[in-house]
């Protein structure tokens, strides 16, 4: 449902793209090979499993080109590279306990080039430091993918909270 003010209030419902309009994102990015995806997001708790995907650019459960996700009280960057696998695993999570993830909104960016790899920030603040896997890079990405909105395409792993906006550059952005 909308909210006020602007945004979606997800409660195990979806908003997702056609694959046709969804390729342009596959066009853009792989020509620059770097990527950054924001959201403003405001998870209705901590407890969320899946990971709730947040944001995603999929085919299914198993595989996509990338996903935020939220795992109780951290985000998750799942990232479809040379270096990874289908899934875009292993993810980049934030650091076990730190409880990143807070049940209000939130500014979560997450970024991608081929020299400093996966990064996400919270607030401004950069949350990932240190990627344990090498950057590789997009070759992997494919374009018969969908872009969707508080779920997966097959409507599991819903996302509860509201999303007040997303954008997606085909650049790296910095801190």
């Amino acid at each position: 449902e909308w909210v006020g003010g602007w945004g979606i209030n997800f409660n195990a419902g979806k908003a997702q793209a056609k694959v046709e309009d969804s390729k342009k994102l596959h066009q853009l990015i792989t020509a620059t090979g770097e990527y950054s995806v924001e959201a403003w997001v405001a998870p209705n708790n901590v407890v969320q499993e899946g990971p709730a995907r947040i944001v995603s650019y999929s085919a299914g459960n198993t595989v996509r080109n990338f996903t935020l996700g939220q795992v109780q009280g951290d985000y998750r960057f799942f990232h479809r590279s040379t270096t990874t696998d289908a899934n875009g695993a292993p993810a980049l999570t934030t650091p076990n306990g730190s409880n990143v993830v807070q049940a209000s909104l939130q500014h979560v960016v997450m970024t991608f080039d081929g020299i400093n790899g996966r990064r996400l920030y919270v607030n401004g603040e950069l949350v990932t430091p240190n990627d344990a896997i090498a950057p590789g890079n997009l070759s992997e990405w494919d374009n018969s993918y969908a872009f969707v909105l508080g779920s997966e395409i097959s409507k599991q792993h819903a996302f509860r909270g509201v999303i007040r906006l997303v954008a997606v550059y085909n650049r790296a952005l910095t801190a």
